[in-house]
C-alpha cells in the first residue's frame, strides 16, 4: 500500500503539483513564499492526506494533518516521517507543530510520538474581562515612561535609534525567555514582520537610561470562527518582554494595566474590556504575573510539538 504513496508539494489556487525530489524554492528560509504551499500524500490521482508548510528563518511550521482516506495512522506517519527527512535536508531549523484540543481524539499525537516528535509546551489561554471606566481614555503619551508604535502592513517609519532600542531589547529579552528554551529563538526581523502583517500595537517602557526596559505587543483578537473583530476593541498581547535586569520591578505589571487602559479606550461605552494571552503553563512566572494582574484561564489549550 505505502508503496503506491508519493509526498507532492502543492501550491494553493494552482493545479499542478511537484514530486517531493523537488522542494519548492519559495519555502526555503530567508526567501518569502509566494503562496500557500501543502505537503500531501497521493496515490495516483487522489490526495490522501495533507498538511500546510511554513519555513521561516528560525524553524518550519506544519499544521495538523488532514486526513481524507483511510487508514488515517499509516498516512499520517508516512506524511510525517517524508517531511521529516526532507525538511532536515534543505532547513536546519526545527520542526514545528501546533495542536488543538480537538485533535486529541484523532491518532495524531501517537503519530507525532512514533516518528519521534516531542512535546513542547502547552500552552493555555488566559482572558481579562473588567468593567470600562468611561473617564480612562489612552492618550498615546508625550515624554512619559512608555512609548506607543502603531505598526502597519508597509515598512514603519520609526527613528533609528527606536528601532535598535527594540531589537536590543527583543533578542535580550527572546534569549533569556523561559518559553523559548525549548523553542527557536525568533529574530528581531521575523518578529516585527509578523507583527506588522497584524497591524500590531507597541507600547514600549523606557528605562532611566532611555533604554528599553520592556514591551507589550497587542493586536486585535480574533472571533471563534477566526475573523476578527470589526471594532478592534477585543485585544490579544503577542508578546509582553522584560529585559533581565528590569525584572522584579513591577515593569511587567506596568505594561499589561498600560494595554488594559489601551484595550479600554477601543472598547465602545457599555462593553467590557477584553484582553487575552496564550501562555506556557511550564512559565511559572509568566502564569503568576498575568493571574495577579487579574486574567483568568480559558478553557482553550494548544500543544506544540517539535522534533
Amino acid at each position: 500500500m505505502q508503496s503506491s504513496w508519493t509526498l507532492n508539494w502543492i501550491l494553493q489556487g494552482a493545479p499542478q503539483a511537484r514530486e517531493s525530489q523537488q522542494f519548492p524554492a519559495e519555502l526555503l528560509h530567508g526567501t518569502p513564499p509566494t503562496g500557500q504551499w501543502f505537503a500531501a500524500v497521493c496515490c495516483k490521482n487522489r490526495v490522501l492526506c495533507t498538511t500546510a508548510v511554513s519555513c521561516t528563518d528560525s524553524g518550519c511550521w506544519l499544521t495538523p494533518p488532514l486526513v481524507f482516506e483511510e487508514p488515517a495512522e499509516l498516512l499520517i506517519t508516512f506524511l510525517l516521517q517524508q517531511l521529516r527527512s526532507l525538511l532536515a535536508e534543505v532547513h536546519a531549523g526545527q520542526i514545528l507543530l501546533l495542536t488543538k484540543a480537538e485533535d486529541r481524539n484523532q491518532p495524531l499525537q501517537s503519530c507525532l510520538t512514533t516518528v519521534g516528535f516531542q512535546q513542547l509546551a502547552t500552552i493555555a489561554e488566559f482572558q481579562l474581562t473588567a468593567e470600562a471606566d468611561p473617564g480612562n481614555a489612552w492618550h498615546p503619551p508625550l515624554g512619559s515612561d512608555v512609548d506607543v508604535f502603531r505598526l502597519q502592513a508597509e515598512v514603519p517609519v520609526l527613528p533609528q535609534d527606536r528601532l535598535v532600542a527594540l531589537q536590543s531589547l527583543i533578542n535580550a529579552a527572546a534569549a533569556d525567555s523561559m518559553d523559548l528554551k525549548r523553542l527557536p529563538t525568533p529574530l528581531f526581523r521575523q518578529q516585527w514582520q509578523e507583527w506588522q502583517q497584524a497591524s500590531a500595537t507597541v507600547l514600549a517602557a523606557t528605562a532611566p537610561d532611555g533604554q528599553y526596559a520592556g514591551l507589550c505587543v497587542l493586536a486585535a483578537d480574533a472571533d471563534a470562527d477566526g475573523s476578527h473583530t470589526t471594532d478592534n476593541a477585543r485585544q490579544k498581547i503577542l508578546w509582553l518582554a522584560v529585559r533581565p535586569e528590569y525584572r522584579r520591578m513591577g515593569t511587567g505589571a506596568g505594561l499589561v494595566k498600560a494595554a488594559e487602559k489601551f484595550t479600554a479606550a477601543l472598547t465602545p461605552p457599555g462593553r467590557p474590556v477584553r484582553l487575552a494571552v496564550e501562555v506556557d503553563l511550564e512559565n511559572a512566572p509568566a502564569v503568576r504575573l498575568y493571574s495577579r494582574c487579574g486574567f483568568c484561564r480559558s478553557d482553550q489549550t494548544l500543544e506544540l510539538w517539535g522534533d
